[in-house]
């Protein structure tokens, strides 16, 4: 996890963020292409716990890798993203963010199906469904990417708070 932020720093890059995964098991495309018929994978929210273990592993790798950067580049602002904090937040508390609580883990573009996401009907690919009525009201977009709303809430989270993980003061 070092070897491309280290190539930056090289290359003259002087502030970075190195950006961490989202819960990975509350993805539409994971819950569809990897559905167990056993409860007990499945977390409070209706996430794929395996997925979400293999994210949050990740992110304390990546993070103890912004440290190790940090100490070995003390001229270089290097910053984590938290992603996992905030869309987490959105299956706790969806009307908070003005998300639909009944809908958090369906795509707001897709081909159908439970989680409304089907391999062989992407979003803006025929036969796909056309997308939700009110996309700001949605957390996923199309089953692997976040809604606009979505990423706007998490921008804000690291600018305003709770979650100020991204200060680039060297």
């Amino acid at each position: 996890m070092h070897a491309s932020p280290q190539r930056l720093i090289r290359h003259g890059a002087r502030r970075l963020v190195l950006p961490g995964n989202i819960p990975m098991g509350c993805l539409p495309a994971i819950l569809t292409l990897y559905a167990s018929p056993d409860a007990a994978d499945y977390d409070g929210y209706g996430c794929l716990r395996k997925f979400n273990a293999l994210a949050r592993y990740h992110n304390e790798l990546l993070r103890s890798s912004v440290q190790v950067l940090r100490a070995k580049h003390p001229h270089a602002a290097i910053a984590y993203a938290n992603y996992y904090d905030p869309v987490l937040a959105f299956l706790t508390t969806p009307s908070f963010f003005g998300f639909n609580g009944s809908a958090t883990l369906v795509a707001c573009c897709g081909g159908g199906g439970r989680y409304n996401f089907n391999p062989a009907a992407l979003c803006g690919f025929p036969p796909a469904t056309a997308a939700c009525a009110d996309p700001g009201s949605a957390v996923s977009w199309d089953g692997i990417h976040m809604t606009e709303a979505a990423y706007r809430s998490i921008a804000g989270s690291w600018l305003l708070g709770p979650i100020l993980t991204l200060a680039l003061a060297p």
